[in-house]
């Protein structure tokens, strides 16, 4: 029996069953060639669908009476559909098989789509290459709607305003803004950290790679709220330590003091105690001079008498004596070539530089000695001060101590500079009695 004389039923049958096969040989073609199998497999599998078609095609154009009979008998037919069932079956599975053990574009897309982090690839031009999920997500949280032009949306990023991106109203946003207005954006040539609809914080890096020639951006967004939470809090407890630090220089300061007070005080005592000492043996001489050592009477007097009128200062109220002090208790020997200025107008200044110096070479060169060398001119005092520490890396710009120093300085009228090569070294440079009128 042919497919001609079979009854209309069958034939509609063998017609489903010869378009489920054409429809299993097409997609599986396109699975190959998606997966990069182009080999004797892809070859073989064009043939089979060539041959299904063809059979299929023919009772399509019996049934639309395009042609009067499809003479095939009927066993043969359904033995070529099954074979090429089986055949379709066999080619889907061994698809399956090699997309397990090889890696494919859409294996690699699929291991994108499930990172935590926002990834994506574009040309110069800003066509996407590839968008994973998370960075799809980001987009529509930010922006609310997903990455098109990702030349575009990095160029949104970096203009991105809290509050306006529903609006679609961008304008650039500076750090110095941000910090006026407290929006927690940060705004680089290549990173961006945004706040994202969901109260997360983003870091979001572009970097350009070079494959095969081109020039190919990738953008990558990851999840730093906890860092950044961890940040801030940290950057508190610094403005705390900070404060307490300055407190307990005030503090330490003030127990140098007192403690100079003290013994100030204990030599006034002394020195009454003395002087009454004085008085009674002169009136027991001048009533029984026979019972008293002339001699050592006028010694004792004259003893007395030195301390009361002599000029020169005590060791505490010499210049320098409180940092001196300091330097020894932290473990800093200072070593001073010359002779430190002694201008009322720039001790405080000199008290500042070797305080800042005796400072930094504690917590970032680990030494234990500070050199100053003290030299005159005609109109300035120049210091040089360095340490036997490590040695510090070239820094653009002050901070810290340091910039205030600075500020001290140029306010006194002397100029400061940092060498870092061969040696670190401050120099600073005083005018004598301080600031001069140009």
């Amino acid at each position: 029996m042919t497919y001609t004389l079979l009854p209309e039923l069958y034939r509609g049958y063998l017609l489903v069953y010869a378009t489920l096969i054409v429809i299993m040989f097409i997609y599986g073609i396109v699975r190959m060639i998606d997966s990069g199998r182009r080999n004797m497999h892809l070859v073989c599998s064009c043939v089979m669908a060539v041959t299904a078609f063809t059979l299929y095609q023919g009772m399509v154009m019996y049934q639309q009476e395009d042609i009067a009979s499809y003479d095939i008998p009927v066993w043969i037919l359904v033995a070529a559909l099954t074979i090429l069932l089986i055949y379709a079956v066999y080619m889907h599975y061994s698809i399956s098989i090699w997309q397990k053990t090889n890696i494919t574009g859409m294996s690699v897309k699929e291991a994108f789509d499930r990172l935590p982090s926002g990834l994506a690839y574009y040309t110069e031009s800003g066509v996407p290459i590839m968008v994973n999920e998370a960075m799809q997500e980001l987009s529509r949280s930010i922006f609310g709607e997903p990455v098109m032009d990702t030349g575009s949306f990095w160029e949104k990023v970096k203009k991105y305003e809290c509050g306006d991106a529903a609006t679609g109203d961008y304008d650039t946003v500076t750090d110095d803004e941000n910090a006026a207005d407290g929006r927690d954006i940060s705004i680089d040539d290549d990173i961006a950290i945004i706040t994202a609809g969901d109260n997360k914080i983003y870091s979001i890096r572009r970097r350009c790679i070079r494959i095969s020639g081109v020039d190919v951006y990738e953008l990558i967004a990851s999840d730093i709220s906890v860092e950044y939470e961890l940040t801030r809090e940290l950057e508190g407890k610094r403005d705390k330590a900070r404060v307490l630090n300055s407190r307990l220089k005030t503090l330490m300061k003030t127990v140098d003091y007192v403690s100079m007070n003290r013994e100030l005080l204990k030599l006034k005592t002394a020195l009454h105690d003395n002087i009454g000492q004085s008085i009674l043996i002169a009136r027991r001489y001048l009533s029984a001079p026979e019972s008293v050592d002339r001699k050592g009477m006028l010694e004792f007097w004259q003893d007395n008498v030195k301390h009361l009128i002599s000029d020169e200062p005590e060791e505490w109220e010499l210049p320098y004596y409180v940092i001196s002090r300091e330097a020894d208790m932290l473990g800093i020997k200072l070593d001073i070539i010359g002779e430190l200025p002694k201008d009322k107008e720039l001790i405080a200044v000199v008290d500042v530089a070797v305080s800042t110096v005796v400072s930094n070479t504690l917590k970032h060169t680990n030494g234990t000695k500070v050199t100053i060398a003290v030299s005159e001119t005609a109109d300035d005092y120049c210091m040089n001060l360095s340490n036997n520490g490590e040695a510090l890396h070239e820094q653009t710009e002050l901070q810290g101590g340091l910039e205030n120093l600075r500020g001290e300085i140029e306010d006194a009228g002397g100029r400061m500079e940092i060498l870092y090569s061969p040696d670190y070294m401050l120099k600073i440079t005083l005018p004598k009695g301080g600031r001069r009128d140009v």
